[in-house]
Parts: structure tokens; C-alpha cells; sequence
């Protein structure tokens, strides 16, 4: 399971890349080099330079020495122009930076040293519109897996969806074309648009729905004995 500090370094990578005045950045990359299906942390793109930067984020040194992706023949610095690692101030010893990459040390107030420049890899096994094609397909999904996130948040965590019969669900309007939450139960097949001025049925079997919350009778107990 990804730590904090490891999902907090892969944002910082992504302002740092930015910062560098790349073109197209993203986290978590799939990118395939024999067969072998590598995720890189941070990829960012320079399109006049025609040049990719790969950045591999260490949040602990056992995370780091059991990483074999970074003396492989696919690894990050042989599929990239420059490859870095980026970890928290102290974390690899000098004597353990594998050969071509660059380090970044991120102090607690995110502020990035350069602790060691990237050697430029000559002849990238990869090339520069592999790498736009897969970086902007892992942008692209970041954006649209935000946007439904924020649709399809469950606040309660879950806790009264056992046995549910009653749901929360957002759903758009064929009409209108606004999106709205609406409460519905097991089986209910369309609800009236909520918005104002328009009352038109959605039929719920082929309107866009994602479901977000739902509730059990252990919450309606809930409920009633609140309104007593």
C-alpha cells in the first residue's frame, strides 16, 4: 500500500518536472519495453528539446534496494533521456546512486536540491511519441478519475451500504443536461429531473449514474430515533 510521503513526493515530482518548463507531465505512467510493463512515478515531456525526464520517487531506502526496475535493461535511465530519483534529504547513500541517475532530495518544507545531475542517455530505448502517447494517456486519466471521484464520493465510508435498499446516486438529465444527485430505491427506474424549469423523467437503465452513497434500515433506525 503506497504511503503518504510516497503519494506527497510523486506531486512534488510533478512541480518540479513543471517547473523545469516540461510540456506535459503526469504520475504513475505505463510504459512497456520488452514485454515488461514499467510504471514510472513521473514522466515529464519537453517538446522543443524533444526530451523526456523520468523521475522514481523513494520514500524509504528498503523501497529503494529492492527495486530492480533500476539496474535493468528497461529501467527508467535506459528508456529516457534523464532519469532521477527523488527522495527525502539523507535517504541513499552516495555510493548506492545507480550509474546515470540524477538525485533530488526534498527537505520538509518541499524545498528540491539537485544533489546529483542527471547523465543524458545518448539512445533512449524508447521513443519520444511512445512516451507523449503514455504520458498524456495517464494525464488524461488523472483528470477524468478526478472528476468522477468528486461525482461518486461516499462520505459515509461505506458504513450503511450492506444490505442496502434505498441509494444515492448523481445522474444527468437527457433533457437538460444537468447533473443531480437524487435518492432512489433498490429497482426504482427513473426519477424527474430536479432541475428548475425542466421535471423531465430520466429513465435510470440508460442515463449516465453513478452510485455514491447507500443506506440500510440500520441507518433508518438511526434516523428515526434522531427525530423522536
Amino acid at each position: 500500500m503506497e504511503s503518504t510521503l510516497h503519494k506527497h513526493l510523486k506531486k512534488q515530482a510533478l512541480y518540479w518536472l513543471k517547473d523545469k518548463m516540461v510540456d506535459l507531465c503526469a504520475n504513475e505512467v505505463k510504459l512497456f519495453v520488452r514485454r515488461k510493463k514499467v510504471i514510472a512515478d513521473a514522466v515529464g515531456i519537453n517538446m522543443k528539446r524533444k526530451e523526456t525526464r523520468i523521475i522514481e520517487v523513494k520514500a524509504t531506502l528498503s523501497d529503494f534496494r529492492r527495486d530492480d526496475v533500476l539496474h535493468s535493461p528497461y529501467g527508467y535511465h535506459a528508456i529516457a533521456d534523464y532519469a532521477y530519483l527523488m527522495t527525502p534529504v539523507g535517504l541513499i547513500p552516495d555510493d548506492e546512486l545507480p550509474k546515470g541517475y540524477g538525485l533530488l532530495e526534498v527537505d520538509e518544507f518541499d524545498n528540491v536540491t539537485v544533489k546529483k545531475r542527471a547523465v543524458r542517455n545518448p539512445k533512449p530505448s524508447l521513443t519520444l511519441d511512445t512516451h507523449i502517447k503514455r504520458t498524456g494517456r495517464a494525464a488524461t486519466n488523472a483528470v477524468v478519475y478526478q472528476e468522477l471521484s468528486k461525482e461518486t464520493k461516499d462520505d459515509t465510508a461505506g458504513a450503511f451500504s450492506r444490505g442496502a435498499n434505498i441509494h444515492l446516486i448523481s445522474a444527468t438529465c437527457p433533457s437538460c443536461k444537468k447533473r443531480n444527485k437524487y435518492l432512489i430505491v433498490t429497482d426504482q427506474e427513473e426519477v424527474t429531473c430536479s432541475a428548475r424549469g425542466c421535471k423531465e423523467p430520466i429513465p435510470l437503465k440508460r442515463a449516465r449514474v453513478h452510485s455514491i452513497t447507500s443506506y440500510n434500515d440500520k441507518f433508518l433506525k438511526q434516523l428515526q430515533s434522531l427525530m423522536k
